[in-house]
């Protein structure tokens, strides 16, 4: 973009037509890199997911899309995975692999490090699941609609994340990380909960096989190794033999990110090299070999013809450039390049990749596969009790829970709340928690046979997000009025 504006266009028109086109690109290219950016398209895609859902002409075509069978046979361990279950199950891991790369740099580097850190996501998480679930059997207890309490109890990550996303720099990173701690440790806690009260067959077997897997990750980080290939192969095979056992596969991905080093001796040695390498230049000497590379003027291939044999018959002054010394400087860069390769951080590394794909593309993808719900004029809310449980079990008790239970965790010495988080914004990070979404809706596809409790608790849990995220956005705004953080 620099190189645009430096342009200079002698016709005062054109100059102007140029100047508003710049700043337009600048414009948009400074949009799609905003951070609010990704939760922007994410809303954006529930919206039109919604629209089309429920318009004649389209609805019928976008539901049966998502339902298409895709045969896929390794050694028929795997067949017949719909659309809607790659989108779910195979790229929304590599989402959590992401989110799970993050809580372990967190961890690791960032202000969780400890367990008394940890732990007070952890037990808020644990907050977040048992109070909305008493909640929901409030209203459900000796009802038909009782086996369906995971309902209540599961955040949306990528839905919670876009809100204070959307909010921009406003929010302090404590909030973000708490936020992605308390979220991860909470899907995990509704894996747990689908794998114990939703699973109908548990595989002991492919059990046996991803814990073995495991076991080799552990391994080979033990080991040290540096080839970040060999641990995604393996999280393949851990993805499908969780996906077997009848465990939702998404925590495989978690699994995986918890067994990528991110801490390696190998990367501390060729650290070492590349700054060996890098005390060998001259760099008075790699001046004046840069001066010998002119920077040309671009020149049509019938000018350069005529310059070179122009140069041949009447060469010029020129200095000479000694080859020698440039290829010896070429080779240190080249080896600098090759040691910084290495030296990277497989956890980082792989994190940096993810970002972009899964804020851009595999999240709003989701969004707008699973966004779209048919309404119909059947339905009963008021006076149904999977509605009362759902809303109240995901506004209210996510964050009553959320707040109580790591107010007692610290209370009780077990825990300590990171630096500059208040329970203000605890506060809020629980109205956010109440963004059930994703799980929320695997669970009430898991929970109900018939479609129509499946379509209720549905648009019960699109209408709790959508509170929920109002009450959190109001929540974050008066919580971060002041820029110094409570301690």
């Amino acid at each position: 973009m620099k190189d645009i504006v430096e342009i200079v266009v002698p016709d005062a028109k054109h100059n102007g037509k140029l100047y508003i086109k710049d700043r337009l690109q600048r414009g948009l290219y400074s949009f799609i890199g905003h951070e609010s950016f990704g939760g922007i398209l994410l809303f954006f895609c529930v919206a039109i997911a919604m629209i089309v859902a429920n318009t004649p002409s389209l609805s019928e075509h976008y539901f049966a899309f998502w339902e298409t069978k895709i045969g896929v046979s390794i050694n028929a361990s795997i067949k017949d995975i719909s659309i809607l279950h790659i989108v779910n199950d195979v790229l929304m891991s590599l989402f959590f692999l992401m989110v799970g790369l993050e809580m372990k740099r967190e961890v690791l580097y960032g202000d969780l490090a400890g367990f008394k850190k940890v732990s007070f996501s952890v037990f808020g998480a644990l907050g977040g699941i048992c109070i909305p679930i008493a909640f929901y059997l409030y209203f459900n207890h000796n009802a038909f609609g009782a086996d369906g309490f995971g309902v209540a109890m599961s955040t949306d990550t990528a839905f919670a994340l876009g809100v204070i996303l959307l909010m921009g720099k406003r929010i302090p990173s404590v909030i973000k990380i708490f936020l992605v701690t308390l979220a991860v440790a909470d899907d995990l806690g509704a894996v747990i909960v689908i794998a114990v009260f939703y699973t109908q067959h548990l595989s002991i077997f492919w059990l046996c096989v991803a814990t073995g897997i495991i076991f080799i990750l552990i391994y080979i980080n033990y080991r040290d190794t540096k080839f970040v290939f060999l641990y995604l192969l393996l999280g393949i095979f851990l993805w499908i033999a969780i996906y077997k056992s009848g465990v939702h596969p998404t925590i495989a991905a978690v699994l995986l990110a918890f067994c990528i080093p991110g801490r390696t001796k190998a990367s501390g040695v060729y650290f070492e090299k590349m700054m060996q390498e890098w005390d060998k230049i001259d760099f008075d000497e790699l001046e004046k070999i840069k001066r010998n590379y002119p920077i040309k003027k671009h020149k049509s291939l019938l000018q350069a013809f005529r310059d070179g044999i122009k140069n041949f018959i009447q060469p010029t002054n020129e200095k000479k450039i000694d080859m020698e010394r440039a290829s010896h400087y070429v080779h240190i860069l080249d080896s600098i390049g090759r040691y910084s390769h290495y030296a990277k951080n497989p956890l980082l590394r792989i994190e940096h990749a993810l970002q972009p794909i899964c804020a851009y593309f595999i999240v709003p993808l989701f969004a707008f596969a699973n966004g779209g719900v048919l309404i119909s004029e059947n339905l009963d809310l008021i006076s149904n009790d999977i509605f009362w449980g759902t809303l109240l079990g995901l506004i209210l008790g996510k964050p009553i829970g959320i707040t109580l239970f790591a107010y007692l965790s610290e209370k009780c010495n077990i825990s300590i709340r990171p630096r500059g988080l208040s329970y203000g914004h605890i506060l809020a990070v629980g109205f956010l928690a109440g963004i059930g979404f994703t799980m929320s809706m695997f669970v009430a596809t898991l929970a109900y046979d018939d479609q129509n409790l499946v379509d209720i608790s549905k648009i019960s849990v699109l209408i709790a997000s959508f509170l929920a995220m109002m009450l959190g956005m109001v929540a974050l705004f008066f919580s971060t009025r002041n820029k110094k953080n409570e301690k």
